[in-house]
């Protein structure tokens, strides 16, 4: 995998801390934050006040079980965010924290409720905090699962167009990945032994490389079909943007009306979500 930013990495060890007892869990909350001054916007700079969030994530949110994973970490953040709330800036900064870093480890479920504002209710928060609050968000709502994915119009590594829109696919798989990065090798290999890209799935993937020719080489060599792209602008490409991509691999799964029904993070859960909606 490869991530944009560095510091996510401290989340990302989140799954393999000790196991920690759920009554231990539940405890936690007043004993971790009593000395923090929520009310104070100079936490939003303060590498202290974020390092203590990434440990309280990182102690609170593994029980051993994954499957449990992203509920922990609801409860986690729900803990930081109702004090938050005493100061917008704070809470923004919070918001925008946790978005980044559960984006990067792909935890659609923990994102999504995050974009529903946790812990504010109607009434707590001026026009100005609401905008502002929006404007946050807004790249992640354009991508989340249920919104209908960005447009996407170019040429591709063997010199044919492609448009998104005006591909009449039943189902498209859109990966975004890196040359140096094994594991998205790994799930683009998973992906095309186990599902039929000529005929059940189309597959349009963006890479981050050194050259085209790199690209259509790796391609070659994997045997992939579809429309594959390489842009030398890499993470400041147009489609990297659009679709607000952070880290590699990051798969979207569209249907024929080119909405977004699922954003694995690995094999397992890709081929969970397809063999649960055939």
């Amino acid at each position: 995998m490869k991530i944009k930013y560095l510091h996510i990495i401290l989340l990302l060890l989140a799954i393999l801390c000790p196991v920690v007892s759920l009554r231990a869990q539940v405890a936690l909350p007043d004993e971790e934050w009593r000395e923090v001054d929520f009310k104070d916007t100079a936490l939003i700079s303060s590498q202290a006040f974020s390092a203590k969030m990434v440990d309280y994530l990182f102690r609170t949110t593994t029980d051993g079980d994954m499957k449990r994973f992203d509920s922990l970490s609801m409860i986690s953040i729900s803990n930081i965010l109702e004090r938050a709330k005493v100061n917008m800036r704070v809470y923004e900064y919070v918001l925008d924290f946790m978005l980044n870093g559960y984006t990067n480890m792909g935890r659609t479920q923990v994102v999504d409720y995050l974009l529903n504002y946790p812990m504010l209710t109607e009434g707590e928060v001026s026009v100005e905090e609401g905008y502002r609050l929006d404007s946050i968000t807004a790249p992640y709502q354009l991508v989340k699962v249920g919104a209908k994915a960005p447009d996407f119009m170019g040429v591709g590594i063997e010199g044919e167009t492609y448009q998104l829109y005006r591909s009449e696919a039943k189902r498209v798989l859109v990966v975004f990945w890196s040359m140096d990065c094994e594991y998205c090798h790994d799930f683009l290999t998973k992906i095309r032994r186990h599902l039929d890209l000529k005929s059940d799935y189309e597959l349009v993937t963006f890479a981050l490389a050194d050259s085209q020719e790199e690209v259509a080489e790796t391609v070659r060599q994997m045997r992939l079909p579809g429309h594959h792209f390489y842009d030398s602008l890499r993470w400041e490409s147009k489609a990297f943007l659009d679709y607000h991509i952070t880290s590699t691999p990051t798969v979207f799964l569209l249907d024929a009306e080119k909405n977004i029904v699922c954003k694995p993070y690995d094999w397992d859960e890709l081929k969970l979500y397809i063999k649960s909606n055939k």
